[in-house]
């Protein structure tokens, strides 16, 4: 058992650690009560692997100047943060120690310890955002160097309703800032019209992972303009050059359910420079310029 040196403390740390070119501590496993002396208190990394939500023991990984990277803890603390103070039970940093992301759980899902069962410890944080003020349950906060908010990542189930550059859009997922705090993506939690230079299109990604908030599926300019959607719902009918009539819409994929019928495919909206480009899987890209495109197959909307 090895005791590895750091700035902030020594490690008590399985065999195997790595190193960095230099010589610095890059990553380790610690295997006994090691307290890291870090600019908000004191953090004991997790050591220890023997409760159903904690089967292994995560690495722990530095920054070249020793400076720890990502700390998995032992126990759930509450840390000092922009927004107040949050629980964690993760934290990771940037290489001058100021916090970069806060996850308020950090349980190991298998077959013993399921998502429901990690989503049931989950708690309700009240935070203010550039959006207002919040109360919802949190994968994870995003911040910037400067302590600025960058993203939200919610938890399954949790839903916010934000005022938007193009209206209010009910959000899931996920929610990301610019550094001047304007909206930069989100994602919808209902097929949702939005207002684009080829008229509205209904925006909603059926496959969001859910796994970050900081890039979804509906993003904006720092101006509020809108960049790019996904649709599954809405087609295209383009005017080539010849004055023919080409239709653009969403491929089909056989439904993962069943194996049999078919559904469409989350297709990419983008519009730049006066042109909108059209992306799935399984379609080469076509783009055309805004004058050129009708827009079709417009759904209900929902709340």
């Amino acid at each position: 058992m090895p005791t590895l040196e750091t700035p902030l403390g020594s490690i008590t740390a399985m065999e195997g650690a790595e190193f960095y070119g230099t010589g610095a501590l890059r990553s380790c496993i610690a295997i006994d009560e090691s307290p890291l002396l870090t600019g908000y208190g004191t953090l004991i990394p997790q050591f220890s692997s023997n409760s159903v939500r904690k089967r292994q023991l995560p690495s722990l990984s530095f920054h070249e100047n020793g400076m720890p990277r990502t700390l998995p803890l032992e126990e759930q603390v509450t840390i000092t943060t922009p927004l107040g103070v949050l629980p964690a039970e993760k934290v990771t940093f940037y290489p001058d120690g100021a916090v970069k992301r806060i996850f308020p759980l950090n349980g190991c899902l298998s077959g013993y310890w399921e998502l429901k069962d990690e989503i049931r410890l989950a708690s309700p944080l009240n935070i203010d955002t550039p959006c207002g003020p919040m109360k919802k349950r949190l994968i994870s906060l995003y911040f910037g160097p400067h302590g600025n908010l960058k993203s939200l990542t919610f938890w399954p189930g949790e839903r916010i309703k934000v005022k938007a550059p193009l209206g209010p859009i009910s959000v899931r997922v996920g929610l990301a800032f610019y550094d001047s705090g304007q909206i930069k993506s989100l994602e919808p939690a209902v097929p949702v019209a939005i207002k684009t230079p080829i008229g509205e299109v209904v925006a909603f990604d059926p496959d969001a992972l859910g796994i970050t908030g900081d890039q979804n599926s509906l993003r904006f300019d720092e101006a509020g303009n809108i960049m790019s959607l996904v649709t599954v719902s809405s087609s295209f009918n383009i005017t080539t050059p010849d004055k023919t009539i080409r239709k653009i819409e969403s491929p089909t994929r056989l439904n993962p359910v069943d194996g049999e019928t078919r559904e469409p495919t989350p297709m990419t909206v983008t519009f730049k420079e006066g042109k909108t480009f059209f992306s799935a899987s399984g379609m080469a890209e076509f783009s055309a310029p805004y004058a050129a495109i009708q827009t079709k197959g417009l759904l209900p909307l929902f709340g």
